[in-house]
């Protein structure tokens, strides 16, 4: 079998129709260099909560609100996913100076298009990044840094402001606080900011979603039903061996 081959076997027609069957298949090699070029232009997004963004009607809004909508084409990739093709580099080079990006108060993350097969690709968000209570005799260059690359990537620091401009994973949970050592072993709690920061958990600081459906509040709920249940039950119990002594 050149072309592709059965996965998981095969099995009657009356199978578990759950499961179905699977085809891999193998695509002989070609050139496509240029189809990539072609793409050298082009934007590709994800947002971040998809059940609470309308990726239709981000396509529609984002080029107006760049006001560029006479020179982008968007379209839906499925998934959460989109993409923007531009006509012109100097447009995606400004439409950059305005990230990090977020529609209907969730963030979403928007990347240069590269040929990546990752399902969560892509998922970088950068973010400026103010830090607070740093002590002004360790109030440098390379503390900023230390921190920022905790973080993420750092793309640049600045230290006028104090704050550091950080490439993260959108699918990792925000960091808020941090316990910073300094060479001395000497300890000091820095407080983190992130400019222009739409919608997270406030249980858990992902960006997936919103606090009613955080699942680490709703394992605790399933929880509290497991416990209820059981001491519903050692209840009853306890009532009808009473009835019985009785």
């Amino acid at each position: 079998m050149d072309q592709g081959g059965l996965i998981g076997g095969g099995g009657s027609s009356n199978g578990d129709k759950k499961q179905g069957t699977r085809l891999k298949i193998t695509v002989p090699k070609f050139d496509n260099t240029a189809l990539i070029r072609g793409y050298s232009r082009t934007l590709i997004g994800r947002c971040m909560n998809p059940a609470a963004q309308d990726v239709q009607a981000l396509l529609h809004h984002m080029p107006r609100f760049w006001k560029m909508e006479d020179r982008i084409a968007g379209a839906d990739l499925g998934m959460g996913r989109f993409q923007f093709d531009f006509d012109n580099e100097e447009d995606i080079v400004e439409v950059f100076k305005l990230e990090p990006f977020h529609f209907d108060y969730w963030m979403i993350s928007l990347v240069r298009w590269e040929p990546v097969m990752d399902p969560r690709y892509p998922s970088a968000i950068n973010f400026w990044v103010r830090m607070m209570g740093i002590p002004l005799h360790f109030w440098a260059e390379p503390t900023f840094r230390s921190i920022g690359e905790a973080l993420g990537e750092v793309l640049e620091v600045d230290i006028d402001v104090g704050q550091v401009k950080v490439c993260l994973e959108g699918y990792k949970p925000l960091v808020f606080e941090t316990t910073v050592e300094f060479h001395s072993g000497e300890e000091t709690m820095v407080n983190l900011r992130y400019e222009r920061l739409f919608g997270y958990c406030r249980e858990c600081f992902s960006l997936c979603h919103g606090v009613l459906q955080c699942p680490i509040l709703r394992r605790a709920r399933e929880e509290r039903v497991i416990r209820g249940k059981k001491m519903r039950s050692q209840t009853e119990v306890h009532i009808e061996l009473q009835r019985c002594c009785h």
